[in-house]
């Protein structure tokens, strides 16, 4: 039977409006003008935290090096500390369906961007951390992140399976390009933040779900 690993944001977190308020405190924070608005801001912010930050700076006028872009990504971490879950929710039906996955016996791992402290207090406050207490690997966690096959391949070693017997599940052209890189079957998730955004369509995915929730029938029907 086949494991599944999740991203979280944009996959079994809707976390967009978070991360977009914690970009916009560091702008107000630093005296920027640059602010992130509407469609395109939201656009902005599921890229992450330094994708929020190259754009406020280049906005601002501002040249960078990776080191300050790095003091400046403390600075984000710091003020989405005090907005983690102001607006976060979990998508529709996402704890009832890994209730069932698990139900049926289907081990679950989780494989993420967002740096592994705030995606486990995150998971914590919305009730999810409990299902991934075998394979939690964030973007810190084994020295770098996706799109490298390394994370995900670490969060499958730790559900004592092979890539071949893992379904991926993301909604980003990152998530499919780790899956790639892992030779890892992908689910890309239409319904997230990758598809909403105009960012991924998943063309290369194995399977694609309107629903979270559609998981249970695709897996009822794999062996």
């Amino acid at each position: 039977m086949k494991a599944l690993v999740f991203d979280l944001d944009g996959t079994l977190v809707d976390t967009k409006y978070d991360m977009l308020e914690a970009g916009n405190l560091v702008f107000e924070g630093q005296g920027w003008a640059t602010r992130l608005e509407g469609f395109s801001g939201l656009q902005i912010a599921i890229q992450g935290g330094r994708a929020i930050l190259r754009y406020g700076l280049k906005e601002e006028g501002i040249s960078f090096n990776d080191k300050l872009l790095t003091d400046y990504y403390q600075l984000y971490l710091n003020k989405y500390d005090t907005v983690l879950d102001n607006k976060s929710v979990n998508y529709d039906g996402v704890v009832a369906t890994l209730e069932k996955l698990q139900l049926m016996g289907v081990k679950l791992g989780l494989c993420t961007n967002k740096p592994e402290k705030h995606a486990r207090e995150l998971s914590k406050r919305l009730g999810l951390i409990d299902f991934f207490k075998d394979s939690f690997i964030g973007s810190d966690t084994v020295g770098i992140a996706k799109p490298d096959a390394k994370p995900l391949l670490e969060a499958i070693s730790r559900l004592d399976k092979k890539p071949e017997d893992v379904f991926f599940v993301g909604d980003t052209n990152t998530d499919a390009e780790a899956a790639k890189n892992a030779r890892v079957n992908f689910i890309f998730c239409k319904y997230g933040h990758g598809s909403t955004y105009k960012l991924a369509k998943g063309e290369n995915a194995t399977i694609k779900i309107e629903t979270f929730s559609d998981l249970i029938s695709i897996y009822e029907d794999k062996p």
